[in-house]
């Protein structure tokens, strides 16, 4: 506590002390400042009052040099006036020539008559001397005098003109001038002509002369009384003016501020530097006061935290003071020896024998040699043994002595002696561990050398244990590696690791060079090993090469196709996105294309799968080629591929590599012996305009193949934006016609068939109308194929046919008469649905007649699978369900199917109608159909008769049933009454 409250006075005094000093400083610093500053103001203002002083001085100056110059320029005139007594033009001239000659200041001499005009002059007469006529005369030298400034007039300057009256009427006046240029060098060489701007102007303010062109020296106050003197300023000027007592003129000289400014700076900077050095100076003693001030205390502080942390040391540690006179026999003690000993301190009396006493009686022989070897220089410094305390305890001490020689010579001991029973217990405890370390160490080598896997142990860069399995894997049958560095073996990486001390459970990979053999990938789980040696690594090491092997073939498998070897769909969006980026950062092209194959799967359905495999093999090794070292593709899946082309300059450019595509494409394949040619369609998308991510960019290049697919195949196109908001638009329609809200959205037409010859209704063909369709999408030509094209004609197909059935009955009641009602069958209803399924579940549903019921298919629908086609109508034809072939004529019309298939009509496609008797091919081909159709017991229906000329032409070949607009267009159910009847043609 004590110590406490020494030390918070010392700090007080210390902060007293300092701030004394630095308050001391600041305000002498502050003074000199002050007084400084207060001087160079006063001094400044004298500055001002020292110039204004100079400008009125020197306008008095010009003033008086103009009167000099004035008066100056009299005489010739008066000598002149004197001396001519006629006017007689050559005489005069000679007389102004001589003046001239001798006056060569005045520029010119003039004799004027009484109007002002010229008579003689020394120079070329160019002035207008009638305005200087005008000014008051005045007396001057006795004579009458008139002085004006005159204003320049045209290659003449302003110029003072001086007239005196001639004693005779021819001349009337004589004249001569003062230039500006004579009083503008006057003004230079003036006092002040160097620093200030001066001017001479008339009473009224025009200006005469200056020696500089400035703004400052421009007259704008009134005119002046004769002889007055005055000064005035403005923020940036100061200003003295001076008129002629006797002439018209008025002299105005001004000085800058910012000039004067600049000289009290330059005149005040020394004493300024000179203060500021005042003032460091006084702050830098402050400064040095204070440090050495601080470092005493620091001392002193330091002094008794010393004495305080030795007390504190000597009670924590046990640890006691002595110091023994082996000449007197004498020994002194600290308190802390009490508590070691045991003994209160008046029992400790100074004597050497006393704390011999307490020595163990089997260490007191090794404390009395220790002694006398210590005493004379030979013993070691420190000494162990036990003591006996008082209360029957045993402790061991340690005592620790220097030499010393008093100043009476005798020798001294000083030292320490703290207890250490407690560290002698701990040191034999460790002692016993030891042992038990070295043995469970040995026990640990022997488990290690029957390590399954290499093992080694690094400490500080050298291999201190290898085990048998590590010895051969790494060294080989005559290399040992203990003793060797570890990095002939192992690479940067693990020596790092190993350096950097390995903690539990880390595990690295790393290449590994065995002294025979090739170098190896393997894995290293490292680990600390401590021993009674120190730190060292252990690692275990698993070769990983045959693990890496298998690993690189799964990640080719993960981003390869494994039919083609191409890079797929994962791995094309990846190299894609890279190359966006790449584009982006580099400021080149990149032009993506969707490339998918025509009509592949007729060849693959035709031929099988292991031969379409081949065909897509070879249509991959074709597409690499053609763009090697140009850019890379991969297969999206099926018989679709994305190539990705970097390019630099214009996508015009781009765009040539596609036809070399397409012509790659189609070179002949030859495929189990036949030659097979096939044809591609490709959408192209370039980034970053149609797409910033991969994602993107396929999916837009996708659109823009399936509008190249639509617009007939075997062609390219570019993405635009019209083609992403066209597939929105059929992506909405398609939306809207979902399998749930079709009756709200869907319609049927009904068209009729008739009697060529009576125009008896002798069929009725359902057609679909989707009246709120958005576009051109409300009739069969535009919906079918779009529906046709996302496989959405199943759901819609199935719709229809359940709707035509539940109106069966009331088409046939509107009509009056049994007939059949045909409904269109898409080829995707015939190949993915159970359609002989769907009949019956119509017919159930709905009570419909099978008789009454025609199914109308195209010759495509039986392409994909003919023989499961066949069986599947042979079961409708047996439920009592007429079979129409439709459009008969534009498709393979391969006969061989025509002849197996259970047909009950064929229709002749519209397309043939339309040309009848127009075309003699669409003619030859009618007959034909209707030919067939007769030898083949087929009933035929020709589409599309729209006029009386094709009906008759129709009968004539026998085709007698007929459909078209000749007849009726498709109409609502209960208009089907109304529909046209004809009156019979005459056989």
């Amino acid at each position: 506590m004590e110590g406490t409250t020494e030390t918070m006075s010392r700090r007080m005094r210390v902060r007293y002390v300092r701030l004394a000093a630095w308050a001391g400083s600041i305000a002498l610093s502050v003074g000199v400042v002050a007084l400084v500053v207060l001087l160079q103001l006063d001094s400044y203002h004298g500055m001002l009052g020292n110039a204004h002083r100079q400008l009125s001085g020197s306008a008095i100056g010009t003033v008086r040099m103009l009167d000099q110059y004035t008066e100056a320029s009299l005489g010739p005139l008066l000598a002149m006036r004197n001396a001519i007594d006629s006017g007689d033009p050559g005489p005069l001239h000679i007389r102004l020539s001589e003046v001239q000659a001798r006056h060569p200041e005045l520029p010119t001499f003039v004799a004027l008559d009484a109007d002002g005009a010229v008579v003689a002059s020394t120079s070329v007469p160019l002035a207008n001397w009638r305005g200087a006529l005008a000014a008051p005369r005045r007396t001057a030298l006795g004579v009458s005098v008139r002085v004006a400034i005159t204003d320049a007039q045209g290659a003449e300057p302003p110029a003072i003109r001086v007239l005196v009256d001639s004693r005779v009427a021819q001349p009337a006046i004589f004249g001569t001038v003062i230039d500006a240029e004579r009083v503008r060098d006057g003004m230079r060489h003036s006092m002040l002509g160097g620093i200030a701007a001066m001017s001479v102007f008339s009473p009224d303010g025009r200006f005469f002369v200056s020696n500089r062109e400035a703004a400052s020296t421009r007259w704008t106050g009134p005119a002046p009384a004769s002889g007055s003197a005055g000064r005035y300023e403005d923020d940036t000027w100061l200003y003295a003016w001076q008129a002629s007592a006797n002439y018209p003129y008025v002299a105005l000289v001004a000085m800058d501020r910012e000039g004067i400014f600049a000289e009290w700076v330059r005149q005040a900077r020394p004493s300024m530097l000179a203060t500021l050095a005042l003032v460091f100076l006084l702050n830098g003693f402050a400064a040095l006061f204070d440090r050495a001030y601080r470092r005493q205390t620091r001392l002193v502080d330091a002094l008794s935290r010393s004495a305080r942390h030795l007390g504190d040391v000597q009670r924590t540690g046990h640890i006691g003071l002595w110091e023994a006179d082996l000449a007197e026999r004498t020994i002194a003690w600290s308190g802390q020896v009490h508590e070691i000993t045991g003994l209160p301190p008046e029992r400790l009396d100074g004597r050497i024998g006393t704390y011999y006493k307490l020595v163990h009686l089997d260490d007191q022989q090794a404390i009395v040699d220790w002694l006398e070897l210590f005493s004379h220089g030979d013993g070691p410094y420190e000494c162990e043994h036990r003591l006996c305390r008082p209360d029957g305890r045993e402790v061991r001490v340690n005592l620790r002595a220097a030499r010393i020689v008093s100043e009476e010579g005798h020798l001294i001991l000083a030292g320490t002696i703290s207890e250490i029973t407690a560290l002698h217990e701990t040191r034999q405890r460790l002692q016993d561990t030891d042992r038990d370390l070295a043995a469970s160490e040995a026990a640990y080598r022997q488990l290690l050398a029957r390590m399954p896997l290499p093992l080694l142990i690094v400490r500080e860069g050298c291999i201190e244990y290898a085990n048998r399995l590590a010895e051969e894997r790494l060294g080989g049958a005559s290399t040992t590696l203990v003793g060797r560095r570890a990095e002939d073996y192992l690479d940067a990486e693990a020596l790092d690791a190993f350096r950097g001390g390995a903690p539990e459970g880390t595990n690295i990979t790393a290449w590994i060079e065995p002294a025979y053999g090739m170098p190896f990938e393997a894995e290293l789980a490292l680990s600390d090993y401590r021993d009674s040696r120190g730190v060292g690594t252990l690692a275990i090491i698993r070769d990983v090469t045959e693990q890496r092997r298998y690993e690189d073939q799964l990640n080719h498998q993960a981003t390869h196709d494994e039919l083609t070897g191409l890079p797929n769909r994962r791995a094309l969006r990846e190299r894609l996105d890279a190359l966006v980026v790449q584009s982006v950062a580099d400021s080149t092209g990149l032009m993506v294309m969707f490339i998918d194959l025509d009509h592949f799967k007729v060849i693959n359905d035709a031929l099988g799968h292991v031969l379409g495999d081949q065909v897509l093999r070879d249509v991959s090794l074709r597409l690499g080629d053609v763009l090697d070292g140009v850019g890379q593709v991969g297969r999206f899946g099926g018989d679709e591929f994305v190539a990705m082309v970097p390019f630099d300059g214009s996508p015009v450019k781009a765009v040539e590599i596609l036809p070399r595509l397409q012509r790659a494409i189609e070179e002949p394949l030859s495929v189990d012996g036949t030659l097979q040619r096939l044809k591609c369609s490709i959408g192209v998308a370039f980034a970053t305009r149609d797409g910033a991510d991969a994602d993107t960019l396929i999916r837009n290049a996708d659109t823009a193949m399936y509008d190249a697919k639509r617009s007939g195949r075997h062609a390219w196109r570019c993405y635009s934006a019209e083609m992403h908001a066209t597939a929105m638009a059929r992506l909405s329609v398609l939306t809207r016609l979902s399998e749930a809200n079709l009756d709200d959205e869907l319609a049927l037409a009904w068209q009729t068939q008739h009697d060529g010859t009576s125009g008896a209704i002798t069929g009725v063909e359902v057609l679909l109308r989707w009246p709120s369709a958005p576009g051109d999408l409300r009739g069969n030509d535009r919906l079918v194929p779009l529906l046709e094209e996302t496989g959405a004609i199943v759901p819609v197909g199935q719709w229809v046919l359940r709707e035509a059935c539940r109106q069966q009955r009331l088409v046939l009641d509107t009509i009056g008469h049994d007939c059949r009602i045909a409904i269109n069958v898409s080829a995707q209803q015939l190949v993915h649905t159970d359609l002989v399924a769907d009949v019956r579940r119509a017919l159930a549903e709905t009570g419909a007649r099978a008789s009454a019921l025609e199914l109308e298919l195209t010759e495509s629908a039986f392409m994909n699978e003919p023989e499961r086609a066949i069986r599947t109508l042979h079961e409708l034809r047996a439920m009592g369900v007429t079979i129409a072939l439709d459009d008969f004529g534009t498709g393979y019309s391969n006969l061989t199917y025509l002849s197996r298939l259970p047909l009950d009509k064929i229709k002749i496609d519209r397309h043939f109608t339309a040309r009848l008797l127009e075309d003699e091919v669409d003619t030859a081909i009618c007959r034909s159909i209707v030919f067939l159709a007769r030898n083949l017991n087929l009933q035929v229906v020709a589409e599309g008769v729209e006029t009386d000329r094709q009906r008759r032409w129709l009968l004539d070949e026998a085709c007698i049933d007929m459909q078209g607009f000749y007849f009726s267009r498709p109409v609502p159910v209960q208009d089907l009454g109304r529909t046209s009847r004809l009156d019979p043609i005459p056989l």
